[in-house]
């Protein structure tokens, strides 16, 4: 065994067939432990080719299939300059598509967990993934009848100098020497994201990714969006200035209508359901 549990048994549920999903190719970095030990299937939102153009789809696929993981049947589905596109014109309809095939995948596959990014206010592509991802459960659990459990993981702690919260919805996997050494390996290997890697080690040190933590997600739907501006608006109005973005994607402007779209669209097969 290379990776040991350091929550009590009967504070998650046990899953059999697990799926993770995540904003862009290289997240799956963060729970590259858990991922080798339990090979879920995989979703990718976007390409991961940012301002560049370069997708880093082929190196996610690779790790991927080192790992024993499969490719979900959502897998890049958008390049990054797209879903900003879609995000400043609020393109539900595109995103509601995502968010459908999605959860029609969780059904197809008996999918029982789902781990993926978290809501941080770091990237709206991550906050993004975060409203998706919830409102594919709800709309798989209702759709199966079976309960699927949903949990988060944290990316940018680091990026961000915050400190990490936990508290008992948390599940903490510790990985063995053999195991973290794999991790940090496949980071390095991961050549486009080496530097955000190197930057991450350099301040933690290694110790802090020998534990991966999984928290659950217990209030999908809860409307809580008084914590001030989020990060990637400040980081956005410093692009523009600097004349490298046109527009500045915004909670309330941009991200808060397509969150009410989903909660439209589960509220709509709720009502659905107690029509029959």
């Amino acid at each position: 065994m290379t990776l040991s549990c350091l929550c009590t048994p009967e504070s998650f549920r046990p899953f059999r067939r697990p799926a993770l999903v995540v904003g862009h190719p290289g997240h799956e970095l963060k729970v590259f432990g858990w991922m080798s030990e339990h090979r879920p299937l995989v979703h990718v939102l976007t390409d991961g080719s940012g301002r560049h153009g370069v997708s880093r789809l082929p190196s996610t696929a690779r790790l991927l299939a080192r790992s024993g993981a499969r490719n979900g049947e959502v897998f890049g589905a958008i390049s990054d300059a797209a879903m900003y596109r879609a995000l400043l014109e609020k393109n539900t309809p595109l995103l509601l598509d995502i968010l459908s095939r999605i959860a029609a995948s969780l059904v197809e596959h008996g999918i029982d967990f789902v781990a993926g990014d978290a809501s941080e206010g770091f990237n709206p592509t991550h906050d993004i993934c975060r409203v998706l991802i919830n409102g594919a459960v709800a709309l798989a659990e209702r759709t199966s009848g079976r309960a699927i459990s949903n949990y988060e993981f944290c990316l940018t702690e680091w990026e961000q100098d915050c400190q990490e919260l936990h508290d008992d919805r948390c599940m903490h996997l510790r990985l063995e020497d053999e195991l973290l050494r794999k991790k940090l390996d496949a980071a390095e290997e991961y050549a486009e994201l080496r530097d955000e890697v190197r930057q991450a080690i350099g301040q933690r040190g290694t110790e802090h990714f020998h534990i991966e933590c999984l928290r659950e997600v217990c209030a999908p739907f809860a409307q809580n969006h008084d914590s001030g501006k989020p990060y990637y608006e400040t980081w956005g109005e410093q692009r523009v200035v600097q004349g490298e973005y046109a527009s500045v994607i915004r909670l309330k402007e941009h991200m808060l209508p397509i969150m009410e779209a989903v909660r439209d669209r589960v509220a709509a097969a709720d009502l659905s359901l107690s029509s029959v």
